[in-house]
């Protein structure tokens, strides 16, 4: 695969969020809900298409169980859980998935980017935290694209693109909304197996969305390229 860029999801491809966004999806959840919520019905709400973004995930979950609320009132009780007080919230239990030497080695031979639907504050500080923001030469994020036009629409894809000033890239995510974007934005849909997923058929889903290549976790990125 020849391509000028690499861009990256950041939730389950290149940060561990299972004790994170998913823990505070799971929380909010259960404060509307009233009832106990398991990861594997996040996971099946994510592969529904559609709900790439956490608050509309938490939202759909919600839905299911009968329940309703505002959607500021998920925002706001979501925010409570992952943000907490000046980033002291679940975020803190973010881990990097790619190792330091991989980053490196891609850094130095592609442009690198982040499309992600998280608010670049949230981006800025665990790039930060990790000491990663200087490999990254675009960032588009929640803010960066017109609303109702993330995943899977391709305007963020695009956007980065043509940031980065190139053609051909390849997008590694772990959501079929991932691939979808990839697919309609004409680039190369890589797909990366979600970090601790437990089912079974997720390479299946991921294909079937479009995927050209999948991996069991980014740091097999440069097995692409060998």
């Amino acid at each position: 695969m020849k391509v000028e860029a690499l861009l990256f999801n950041l939730n389950g491809v290149l940060v561990d969020v299972s004790q994170s966004t998913r823990y505070a999806i799971k929380k909010t959840a259960e404060f509307f809900t009233g009832d106990e919520i398991q990861n594997v019905e996040i996971q099946q709400v994510k592969n529904r298409g559609g709900y790439n973004n956490d608050l509309d995930c938490t939202h759909a979950i919600i839905s299911d169980h009968g329940k309703d609320a505002y959607h500021w009132e998920i925002v706001d009780k979501f925010e409570e859980f992952y943000l907490g007080k000046n980033f002291d919230g679940f975020i803190r239990n973010e881990t990097i998935l790619i190792k330091p030497e991989v980053l490196s080695s891609l850094f130095h031979r592609f442009k690198l980017g982040i499309v992600t639907e998280r608010p670049k504050s949230e981006v800025d500080f665990v790039l930060s935290r990790f000491e990663a923001e200087n490999y990254f030469d675009v960032l588009v994020a929640q803010e960066d694209t017109p609303p109702g036009r993330g995943k899977p629409e391709p305007d963020g894809i695009l956007l980065a693109m043509q940031k980065l000033g190139v053609k051909t890239a390849a997008y590694l995510g772990n959501t079929i909304d991932d691939m979808r974007a990839a697919t309609a934005a004409k680039i190369v849909p890589v797909g990366i197996l979600p970090f601790g997923e437990t089912e079974k058929n997720q390479a299946d889903l991921l294909r079937a969305a479009g995927a050209k290549f999948i991996l069991n976790d980014v740091n097999e990125a440069m097995t692409l390229f060998d």
